[in-house]
């Protein structure tokens, strides 16, 4: 019967889990286009911000616009969660590029304003899709997807990955439970795994020859990938299984115990980003490359509705977002820094992103609701720092939502043209185009 790319996924994991291989590659079985040529070490990796940022409490007015009351409006609209100018002039930005009021990031974010400082954190104001949803299943599908007019299929990565790379490539890894939809693809390969201590053969004290369970994993998936044989799930999950046996023995040889910038931090952020600058290391040190080039982690918890902070009484970083900015900044800069050590900072580019942002007057329970546009970061030593878009308007809201300002495909489109493949790349890849890039890559 015909199987859904969704379905397949969770099948799939389910196959391999049984034969002991606790996050699979999901992958179906049509023959890559290698309609682009990707560069040879373009790294990218992608930070989801899961549950809707607010935007508003990440780049913050310090001051009133000539023609727009920016400051006084924020204060009026957030009188307990609101922070106070005084608390901003460390974390002050450049100024806003279109209404000319100073900005500030978010106290908590002060490790990445030392990275802006230096000319390596390029801050975009503004950014949402058409027609927001206000939901966060259809709001990440559109994210993931790149596709606000209709039913999710399959990610924007994911399509990126089918025109640029083969059906035996193995250069996508998502560090999480699960696979996320943005590399969802037709013939890809992409692990996903939730630490890489966990991407073993489990122990079984009845058989614990490693070298007898690889040999009969091996040759059950060479029967599996025998059309004869089989059908259906298997046959699919089958046809990975030389890339998965080969990734099982080349993942296990990498070292996580060097003396990354990210040690002792704690946290499922810092320790998957570690793994991340890990896989990276193994492939400077040379030896067994692994090629690995695309990357996903995920940071939940922002879907703020109550006690978002700062809490009366508690502190300026006290609440349920300072202590994710807390998280974020100290970690990326770490990873940031590791990228330096390893000598690759120039070939790294961080993305971050969240499915929405939040409404601009606080809540009754000292949070925000569900909102629009929001503000994302891209960090890197090829990234153009600096500050791209407007903060939306104030005095011009939505429902009392901010405005979008920026299309989210315009930041995709960038990436790809500029970062991953060549001007105009992205036409193909992102419906609705062609899209406008912006200035943070060259």
């Amino acid at each position: 019967m015909a199987i859904s790319r969704r379905r397949f996924l969770t099948s799939g994991a389910l196959t391999a889990a049984a034969l002991g291989v606790p996050h699979p590659f999901q992958r179906a079985l049509l023959g890559a286009t290698n309609a682009l040529a990707a560069p040879a070490d373009a790294i990218l990796v992608l930070v989801q911000l899961e549950g809707g940022n607010d935007g508003l409490n990440t780049v913050i007015p310090i001051d009133d616009a000539p023609a727009v009351d920016q400051r006084s409006l924020y204060e009026s609209a957030r009188p307990t969660i609101g922070i106070a100018v005084a608390d901003l002039l460390d974390t002050e930005i450049d100024a806003d590029p279109v209404k000319g009021n100073r900005l500030a990031l978010h106290p908590a974010l002060a490790s990445l304003h030392d990275v802006y400082a230096g000319g390596h954190l390029a801050v975009v104001n503004g950014v949402a899709y058409p027609n927001q949803s206000l939901s966060h299943f259809r709001s990440e599908d559109i994210w993931m997807g790149a596709d606000p007019s209709g039913p999710f299929a399959n990610g924007w990565m994911g399509r990126y990955l089918d025109s640029a790379f083969g059906p035996t490539d193995l250069v996508a890894v998502d560090l999480d439970k699960t696979l996320s939809p943005a590399f969802f693809s037709v013939n890809s390969n992409v692990l996903a795994v939730n630490a890489l201590s966990e991407f073993t053969l489990g122990d079984d004290p009845l058989y614990p020859d490693l070298a007898a369970k690889k040999a009969a994993l091996q040759a059950a998936y060479a029967d599996e990938a025998d059309p004869l044989s089989t059908s259906g799930v298997q046959h699919q999950v089958g046809t990975s299984g030389s890339v998965l046996l080969g990734a099982l023995d080349a993942y296990d040889a990498v070292d996580t115990s060097w003396s990354s910038n990210l040690n002792g931090k704690p946290g499922r952020l810092a320790r998957r980003l570690k793994d991340i600058s890990s896989i990276l290391r193994n492939d400077v040190l040379g030896g067994n490359p692994l090629g690995a080039r695309f990357f996903h982690v995920r940071l939940g918890g922002f879907d703020t509705h109550s006690n978002q902070g700062p809490l009366p009484g508690q502190g300026l970083l006290s609440g349920r977002q300072p202590d994710l900015f807390t998280e974020l900044g100290t970690d990326l800069k770490a990873f940031y820094e590791d990228t330096v050590d390893l000598g690759i900072a120039d070939k790294v580019v961080v993305l971050t992103f969240s499915e929405f942002g939040r409404r601009v007057a606080q809540n009754g329970g000292n949070g925000t609701d569900h909102g629009e546009a929001s503000v994302l970061f891209a960090l890197g030593d090829a990234v153009v720092g600096g500050v791209y878009g407007t903060v939306p308007a104030l005095d011009d809201l939505n429902k009392g939502n901010l405005k979008a300002q920026i299309d989210f495909r315009q930041v995709y489109a960038t990436v790809i043209d500029k970062w991953l493949a060549a001007p105009g790349a992205h036409v193909p890849l992102l419906p609705g185009g062609p899209f406008t890039t912006l200035g943070f890559l060259t």
